[in-house]
């Protein structure tokens, strides 16, 4: 089994809550329309060319049924590429937090907590590596012209993703989590809300945590992420990062509320 059909088949659960309807603009349509956005010069990856065979045979249900919800999930992620990825995240990270708080030994449940890094992984993180990952595919793959499957451009792809993309990424996250559990707390709890306090607490979380966090995530990503770049098309890769993510969001609900 390949590596990208395993990644959509461990995904297959998400395929049954997604939208696979077509829009009335065609792929032509949408790419001629917007041509010069980021985004669109990265290259699709249609579900046929995934799968070996029709998509719309799998969705009639000649494949059965993980085929199927296999297509499903593709064709959603194809017609709706940033709200499957949000979803996929957001199903990773209320797991990743529940297995946070299992570890912790916890003896209630903190919904609000779970909700918060749902939130920050949904408006936060999948958006902004979705704009990283097309940034990283245009700057190395357009302008530098190494191709995905070489030494070169996974290489390429590997250092963008963890010394540029890496680091951004984690420091907005302790910034984002931060505002979120503010506001939260303010909104259920009744807590009063601070500026200052917020800003105060985020600058010592990043003293205490940021540069343990990042050696960490070198620690987690790196090696799936040399997979990531070697063998996932463009439209899989963040997929496949949020499963590896749900490892990641165990350790950053750990630290994001110590």
């Amino acid at each position: 089994m390949s590596l990208p059909r395993l990644v959509v088949l461990l995904l297959v659960p998400l395929a049954a809550s997604l939208p696979c309807q077509r829009p009335a603009v065609s792929l032509g349509a949408r790419s001629s329309a917007s041509h010069k956005g980021l985004v669109h010069r990265v290259p699709r990856c249609p579900i046929a060319a995934l799968r070996g065979g029709s998509a719309s045979a799998a969705e009639d249900g000649g494949g059965g049924i993980v085929q199927s919800q296999w297509a499903r999930y593709m064709r959603a992620l194809d017609d709706n590429p940033l709200r499957t990825k949000m979803a996929t995240g957001a199903v990773l990270a209320a797991t990743g937090d529940l297995i946070a708080q299992l570890l912790e030994g916890s003896t209630s449940f903190a919904l609000r907590r779970l909700l918060n890094l749902v939130a920050v992984n949904v408006l936060y993180v999948t958006p902004f590596l979705c704009a990283t990952y097309a940034a990283n595919e245009w700057a190395v793959g357009s302008k530098l012209r190494l191709g995905a499957g070489s030494t070169a451009g996974t290489a390429a792809r590997l250092i963008f993703d963890q010394f540029v993309n890496a680091p951004i990424v984690v420091l907005g996250f302790f910034c984002s989590f931060g505002l979120v559990s503010a506001l939260s707390a303010a909104a259920f709890a009744g807590e009063p809300f601070s500026l200052a306090a917020l800003v105060s607490s985020v600058v010592i979380k990043l003293q205490n945590e940021y540069v343990g966090t990042m050696i960490s995530n070198w620690k987690i990503w790196i090696p799936p992420q040399l997979v990531n770049f070697a063998l996932m098309p463009p439209p899989l890769r963040v997929p496949f990062a949020s499963l590896v993510a749900l490892v990641w969001n165990v350790v950053l609900a750990l630290v994001a509320n110590r």
